[in-house]
């Protein structure tokens, strides 16, 4: 390389040793974070153009402090606290498969409640990042330190500027970064690839850009004529079955933290893992899907609500517990309301979690009974939440009082329980079942869990069988999302628990006392279950008829679109205009929640 035309590049007022050395330690701090974080998901990021002068950027921007340290400790302070903020995004990845939302910073207090969840998310290996940096200081000090003169501003600003202008032409010609990384967001295989390619900070600003974004004209005929062709498709379906039992007048729903499917009707070393469940579907009156696709976001539980109470899918790249909870919704509990039921929702969380108390007032429940509605006698995971045992106890206690449910009261009620949450330890004495195959540590617990959330299930269960309106009552049981999230690829990698292990994120449906008895096998995703709902209690009027498809009317697609992108069902035997309905639903959702436009369209 010509000698002139080198220091025009590196220009010797800039790449002294102490900026050189720096500049060399942030870009492998980069590219370290970028390794561990495509070692979760997938390594294509090296494959984008605009992923290398971003890199060089970054390595730059974080090289800063030298141009007014000598001693390297303020270089070291930052990289240290950049390495804080890569190992929080590598363990929120593990379970969300996305980078931490700009919003979601300031949510850093729900943490408390999720300690044991929070731990088993970190893996030593995370701990590189900063080693790395207390390595780099330490040959600064030993080798560097005082042999290098601080920098000239001007040669920096030019670097910087320079890079930028090459991070941006990288892009340009593919329509600009936002452009592409809407694109990104949109493809399975691509999403998971955006915080490495575009940086932290470049998510967050797209991030942020988009959360102070005005509907356009064009964004509201977007929604407008989504919503109208989602009716056209879905709307005018009769129900496939002509034997429908009465329908009911009570519903009580159940979401149970973190259960898939595979662990109902499986034996594993001779073993039920949920007995009583499968107990229950052998019931004449009962119905099954077993192939519920987890649909929810960043949000989880609380997305697991909006989902099946509002028949909306989640946010983009936040929490509408936190960010739309204002909006108007429409609801089951609001629906029931007008039919003259009272709605009631029962956990043990606090009322603070994931905002549930503004949450269940939008969605029109009427009594929030939570943690300190209950004696904590016996507890489970790093939060020190109720049992699920003890929790159905004590609901079955206060249900007898008539502290809830009165006699002769028409019911919307929904529990959500707590014991299945990851990491699914378990204290020894509520361990019901072992097992000694050579399976992974969490595929143990979480069939344990599994196990036990199912036998304190049934103490509800037998109570409503007994009361006098149970003919006139509906019970729901489902999982409010997937569990094993990144752990579910060492469960299916693994020779003796991926005989039984779903490669897929899989929830139930049981319905007991459905007007509708069977079993249905195909795929649905959890924003179906809103529709069938509204179908199954007679509430075909409301007005709000959800942004899926009850699988109970004819042509039902037995098509979903996961949390992650992936499309399961036989898409090839659906229209393409079905098709584009389920691919552009989660987009659509998300700019009713951002803009509120149910206001407008109800």
């Amino acid at each position: 390389m010509d000698k002139k035309f080198h220091r025009k590049i590196f220009p010797k007022e800039l790449w002294t040793k102490s900026f050189t050395f720096w500049w060399v330690v942030s870009l492998a701090t980069v590219l370290l974070f970028d390794i561990l974080w495509m070692s979760q998901t997938t390594f294509r990021p090296f494959s984008y153009i605009v992923f290398w002068p971003i890199l060089l950027l970054n390595a730059t921007l974080l090289a800063f402090p030298t141009l007014f340290s000598k001693n390297g400790l303020v270089n070291a302070l930052v990289l240290l606290v950049v390495d804080v903020i890569f190992i929080a995004n590598l363990m929120y990845c593990r379970t969300y498969f996305n980078a931490i939302p700009i919003h979601s910073y300031g949510l850093a207090s729900n943490l408390a409640d999720f300690t044991a969840s929070v731990t088993d998310s970190f893996k030593w290996y995370y701990l590189s990042l900063p080693f790395l940096t207390i390595m780099a200081y330490g040959i600064y000090l030993i080798r560097i330190d005082g042999k290098s003169k601080v920098q000239k501003i001007l040669p920096y600003i030019a670097t910087v500027c320079g890079l930028a202008f090459l991070s941006w032409i990288a892009d340009a010609w593919r329509g600009g970064a936002s452009n592409q990384i809407d694109k990104m967001r949109a493809t399975a295989y691509e999403v998971t690839s955006i915080a490495p390619v575009y940086s932290i900070p470049g998510f967050l600003v797209y991030d942020y850009f988009k959360s102070t974004e005005k509907l356009s004209p064009e964004e509201e005929k977007e929604v407008s004529d989504w919503l109208a062709q989602h009716q056209r498709l879905t709307g005018n379906a009769p129900v496939d079955s002509m034997t429908m039992r009465k329908r009911p007048e009570n519903l009580i729903m159940i979401f149970c933290e973190s259960l898939e499917s595979w662990p109902i009707e499986t034996i594993v070393e001779g073993k039920e893992l949920t007995p009583n469940l499968n107990a229950l579907l052998k019931d004449s009156t009962t119905f099954y899907a077993p192939h519920v696709v987890s649909q929810v976001g960043h949000g989880r539980s609380i997305d697991a609500q909006l989902l099946i109470l509002s028949g909306m899918l989640p946010m983009l790249n936040t929490v509408y517990a936190y960010e739309a909870v204002g909006n108007k919704f429409f609801t089951l509990p609001k629906a029931m309301k007008e039919e003259g039921a009272a709605t009631y929702l029962l956990t043990c969380d606090k009322p603070y979690v994931w905002n549930q108390y503004q949450v269940s007032k939008a969605f029109g429940i009427d009594s929030l009974i939570h943690a300190a509605d209950f004696v904590k006698n016996e507890t489970v995971g790093g939060a020190h939440r109720l049992s699920d045992g003890s929790f159905m106890r004590q609901s079955v206690e206060k249900l007898k009082k008539g502290e809830i449910w009165k006699e002769g009261e028409k019911v919307f009620a929904l529990w959500v329980t707590f014991s299945g949450h990851y990491p699914f330890k378990l204290p020894e004495k509520l361990k019901q079942i072992k097992f000694d195959g050579d399976y992974p540590e969490i595929v143990k617990n979480y069939m344990m869990t599994a196990h036990y959330t199912d036998s304190s299930l049934i103490t509800l269960i037998d109570y409503l069988k007994s009361r006098s309106d149970w003919e006139d009552t509906m019970v729901v049981i489902t999982g409010d999302h997937e569990g094993l999230a990144s752990d579910r690829k060492v469960a299916v990698e693994n020779p003796e628990s991926r005989k039984f292990v779903d490669a897929v994120q899989h929830t139930p449906l049981i319905i007991l006392n459905s007007p509708i008895a069977g079993r249905y096998d195909g795929e649905m995703g959890e924003i179906d279950i809103y529709p069938s709902l509204l179908e199954l209690m007679g509430l075909d009027s409301y007005s709000w008829k959800g942004m899926g498809q009850s699988i109970f009317s004819s042509g039902f697609p037995g098509v979903a679109i996961g949390s992650e992108g992936n499309i399961e069902g036989p898409t090839k035997e659906i229209s393409p205009q079905r098709m584009d309905d389920l691919k552009n639903a989660r987009k659509i959702s998300d700019l009713i929640l951002r803009f509120d436009l149910l206001n407008k369209e109800n």
